[in-house]
């Protein structure tokens, strides 16, 4: 390994393959072959050889060496890409590039001018696909580089959040995010994009578009609909009535009255869960009613001669006078893998939601259900799954759609009106997302997160409480200036979960 190290601290490596071929190989740290290919576009990287564009420049060979040797250290080969969009696998593909390329570079240092030097020094102005992942790129590559694109700075500060060696799921789960916001951008993929920088590869070693039985799986596809996580596509539903609320601009101090729109729809209704059983308390010497099967065995106890007990009388259990809303984020982010495992976002959040809404409704509370996405503050989408004094509907809790964009502020402010009708002392709102608000027509990352603390800060200064369940900590952290750091509850997996959902349920109860 002494050759890499040495190649790091020079300057641009002889333009012969001889000289190429040996610097892969210590970098990659296995066999390798360096060849050069007419017509190539960009280099083109195989398990065991680099095909490199007879025109490149040395420099620019000296970065696809030590890209490709990136790779082939740290990448998986041939991930399973079969029914993945060709947008989300350029942005999966980006973030790749670049996770590789930070982890090369702690190991040598000084190969990172050997990327950044091929990489542009200013972000180019235009919005279209190329242009903002060229500007990832840029920012991906270089920590403190400043773009003003609200896309490519959340892509930035997710990226570098996280360690350089945390798992690659981490940084396939920020790429789903990444691909899903571009799709509630109405960003259109450009067929013809190639990766702006050279020197990478076409990344046809990272994936396999047939899958074969040696390919690696990919995670799970944000933008593909999962049988237990919400519906993309959605039932054609007409709404039901209308509703404008305002809105709160930080930056202008201003408040706008009537700016957005909610819809609020129903779906069809299906075949109804049973209704929870009441609570039932344990037998007791003094209560409202008689068991009579307890009193029938005391009594023939009693006459036999045998001790006989006096625990023969029930007591009800006083319902909870409270009434909790439990509102999902329908937004298509929420499709996104969650925990690195095979159910996606949206399925945690309605399992979650299916729990606290039976244990709620177990405890005699009145219960709710809805969900809300957004496609701009004209349409807003509010939908009723389960209603207040309805039994728990798993189907319908199922069969939301799950789409667009996260209208936050807009959605707190109809659940509210609706909340104010409800006659118990104790109202609680449960919002389940994950994480920062966006829609379509806002390019100010903070502009709706404000309004969202506006919309919370309204809740409980009408006596109902609010609070969040985050599925990760990403999330948490997005979402506690909003409801504060106690609003916040991480869901877990396996029992973690099932503290923060009773933590939860006693919260919203009061006990």
């Amino acid at each position: 390994m002494s050759a890499a190290p040495a190649a790091a601290r020079a300057g641009p490596c002889p333009g012969g393959t001889a000289a190429l071929q040996l610097l892969l190989q210590g970098l990659s740290r296995r066999p390798a072959r360096v060849a050069e290919q007419d017509g190539l576009p960009l280099p083109v990287l195989a398990p065991t050889q680099l095909l490199l564009p007879p025109t490149a420049a040395p420099a620019l060979r000296q970065a696809a060496i030590a890209h490709a040797g990136a790779h082939l250290l740290f990448s998986r080969a041939g991930q399973d890409a079969s029914g993945c969009k060709p947008l989300a696998l350029a942005v999966l593909s980006a973030v790749e590039d670049a996770r590789v390329e930070r982890l090369l570079v702690a190991e040598l240092p000084g190969v990172r001018r050997w990327f950044t030097g091929q990489l542009p020094a200013t972000a180019p102005p235009g919005l279209g696909f190329t242009d903002l992942m060229t500007r990832l790129d840029r920012a991906l590559a270089e920590p403190h580089a400043h773009d003003g694109h609200h896309w490519v700075q959340r892509a930035q500060q997710g990226f570098w959040a996280l360690p350089a060696d945390a798992p690659p799921a981490d940084f396939a789960r920020l790429a789903w995010v990444l691909a899903n916001m571009l799709g509630q951008m109405r960003v259109p993929f450009d067929t013809q994009y190639r990766p702006q920088a050279a020197y990478r590869d076409d990344h046809s070693y990272l994936w396999d578009h047939g899958r074969t039985a040696q390919a690696e799986p990919l995670p799970a596809a944000g933008d593909a609909p999962q049988a237990t996580g919400g519906s993309p596509a959605g039932p054609a539903v007409p709404a039901l009535r209308e509703r404008h609320y305002g809105e709160w601009h930080e930056k202008l101090g201003l408040w706008r009255p009537d700016w957005c729109r909610v819809q609020e729809r129903v779906l069809p209704r299906r075949n109804p869960d049973p209704a929870p059983r009441p609570r039932r308390l344990p037998l007791a010497a003094e209560g409202d009613t008689l068991d009579l099967p307890a009193a029938v065995a005391a009594r023939a106890a009693q006459r036999s001669g045998q001790a006989w007990d006096t625990r023969q009388f029930r007591r009800r259990a006083l319902p909870a006078r409270a009434s909790a809303m439990l509102l999902l984020d329908l937004s298509q982010s929420t499709l996104a893998p969650w925990r690195g495992g095979p159910t996606n976002v949206q399925a945690a959040l309605q399992q979650a939601a299916l729990w606290l809404a039976q244990r709620l409704m177990a405890e005699g509370a009145r219960v709710a259900v809805h969900g809300f996405a957004s496609n701009g503050r004209a349409e807003v989408a509010y939908w009723r799954a389960v209603d207040f004094g309805m039994a728990c509907d798993a189907a319908a809790i199922a069969a939301l759609p799950v789409r667009h964009s996260t209208r936050l502020g807009a959605a707190l402010r109809h659940a509210q009106a609706l909340l104010a009708e409800e006659a118990n002392p104790r109202r609680s709102l449960v919002l389940l997302s994950d994480g920062q608000p966006w829609d379509v027509d806002v390019f100010d990352a903070g502009h709706l997160l404000h309004d969202a603390r506006r919309a919370v800060d309204a809740l409980r200064g009408a006596a109902v409480r609010a609070c969040c369940i985050a599925p990760d900590a990403v999330a948490q952290a997005q979402l506690q200036p909003v409801f504060g750091t106690g609003g916040v509850y991480l869901l877990g997996a396996g029992a973690p979960a099932a503290g923060c959902l009773a933590q939860a349920c006693r919260a919203i109860l009061g006990r």
